[in-house]
């Protein structure tokens, strides 16, 4: 027995833990009331990742010995891992009524309410750590963290700047003191903080990211997309859709900034390095403005909403985005009140559903029907009970598809996302009643003498004679017009026209 111990020793030292667990198995069968064989055999499970073993070794270790205090804290610890936290605070409890200032115990009940965003109560159990040990570096880091969820900034960056002093090879209280910075709008200190998490982690796109977004605030363009396309660059093949749309959304206000220069580097590198990608594509094409682009690249779109779903209406409402109002207003004049007859109003590109909100408050009889190609922004609409019924699906083909007809179509801030207006335009008049009515806005096209215009930001602008002759062609004509201002795009006024148009022709096309 004690060859099989030297040996399992052995393993241990360097580092060999499947052997030496095994090994720990076997003396734990030859001693069956000694749980420390099996501690040891359950911590070299747990080293090779194999927490399942080790928890059942634990348990049976806590069978022979329930007061060890060694075997209560490696089963807190290991159910914190797992993520069973009451499990874990059960133990943890356990091992403080048996050693009321016992550290390990502290820190883990402080992390079970960390990792339940119980932040108040983490913050005291990691305080008693300090209160025990001023120079434990886990205690200062968990107070510097904790108080920057709580808000408490500056107590964060003095404890975060104490584990820097202690460890300053460590990303972590780099990261703490640069968010700070950041909560406090002290930019460069921000920027120069999670620079040095970057140099320690130089393979995270995440604190690559972070660094990027900092000198982004600052208009420092060269750093902060030196720092983004790293990002990129460490991501790789693991690049998603939303990277994709956030790297083009700095390029484009690069561009906006001035640095037309610059921001076409990175596109040369971007479209080389993702040739085959065609949101990459798409905003390459926005971003050099090539005007024979037609339409909007639909994954572009629908990632694009997808990721906006949550905060839509809290953006759009900090934009002063006016739209929805505008068109209820058109509809309001023109769709008089119609006692005993329901009336069906689709509503293209619904988002949220702001526009059948802002009709409902005028015409809160009428049925109300939603399109949109994103599901997220269809899930916030919903919660709105405005429309008898949602569709997920792109407009185009959703109303290729459908044989309904409508008193009324909407389109707020839709047709922004499409240049040649044309296909749309005849799918539309198939779809609205004779006499029924058609409500939009456009963008205004300031740039040139072209119908539409491709935008950095990916937008379509068109011209307000285009619109007119693609009514005219599909039995439509214009009841009402009004420029307005759209929305805010950065420090900017979108301008553009919001449009009433009433159906008096039936025109069938070739």
């Amino acid at each position: 027995m004690e060859e099989i111990k030297q040996n399992a020793l052995e393993f241990l030292k360097s580092g060999e833990y499947e052997k030496a667990a095994k090994l720990y198995a076997q003396l734990a069968m030859a001693h069956p009331q000694d749980e420390n064989y099996l501690v040891a055999a359950a911590n070299c499970y747990d080293r090779i990742g194999d927490k399942k073993i080790a928890l059942g070794l634990y348990k049976k270790a806590y069978e022979i010995s329930p007061q060890s205090l060694t075997v209560i804290l490696n089963l807190s610890t290991i159910y914190y891992e797992l993520k069973k936290y009451e499990l874990s605070r059960q133990f943890a409890e356990k091992a403080l009524a048996i050693k009321e200032d016992n550290f390990s115990a502290l820190m883990n009940l402080g992390n079970v309410c960390y990792a339940r965003g119980e932040f108040e109560e983490a913050l005291g159990y990691y305080e008693k750590m300090y209160a025990l040990n001023p120079n434990s570096y886990n205690a200062i880091v968990n107070i510097a963290n904790t108080a920057y969820n709580l808000g408490q900034y500056l107590r964060a960056i003095e404890f975060a700047q104490a584990a820097i002093a202690k460890r300053p090879t460590h990303a972590d209280p780099y990261i703490v003191a640069g968010n700070c910075f950041a909560e406090l709008l002290k930019t460069e200190e921000a920027a120069e903080c999670l620079k040095k998490a970057a140099e320690i982690e130089p393979n995270s796109d995440w604190l690559c990211n972070s660094v990027a977004a900092l000198y982004q605030k600052s208009g420092n363009w060269k750093q902060c997309l030196a720092y983004a396309w790293k990002a990129v660059v460490l991501k790789g093949n693991k690049v998603c859709a939303d990277d994709h749309i956030n790297f083009g959304y700095m390029l484009y206000e690069a561009e906006d900034s001035g640095h037309q220069e610059l921001m076409a580097q990175y596109v040369a590198r971007w479209e080389e390095m993702f040739a085959d990608n065609p949101i990459v594509g798409y905003i390459c094409s926005a971003l050099r403005h090539e005007q024979e682009v037609a339409e909007t690249d639909l994954t572009y779109v629908k990632k694009l909403f997808d990721g906006f779903a949550s905060s839509f209406d809290e953006i759009l409402g900090e934009l002063d985005y006016q739209v929805p109002h505008y068109i209820a207003g058109l509809l309001k004049e023109a769709l008089k009140t119609k006692l005993f007859k329901k009336r069906r109003i689709l509503d293209l590109g619904c988002g949220t559903g702001l526009c059948g909100e802002a009709l409902k408050e005028y015409f809160p009889n009428e049925e109300y029907f939603g399109v949109d190609i994103s599901e997220k922004m269809l899930a916030e609409a919903e919660k709105k009970n405005v429309y008898k019924m949602l569709y997920a699906d792109d407009i185009m083909s959703f109303l290729a598809s459908n044989n309904e007809l409508y008193h009324a179509v909407t389109a707020g801030d839709v047709l922004t996302y499409m240049g040649d207006l044309k296909p749309l335009f005849r799918e539309v008049a198939g779809k609205v009643k004779f006499g029924g009515l058609l409500c939009f806005s456009i963008s205004k096209n300031i740039y040139n003498q072209n119908d539409y215009y491709l935008t950095s930001s990916g937008r379509f602008a068109h011209t307000v004679a285009y619109i007119h002759r693609l009514l005219k062609y599909c039995g439509f004509e214009v009841v009402k017009q009004e420029e307005r201002v759209l929305r805010r795009e950065g420090v900017r006024d979108v301008e553009g026209y919001v449009i009433l148009a009433r159906k008096n022709i039936e025109v069938v096309f070739e």
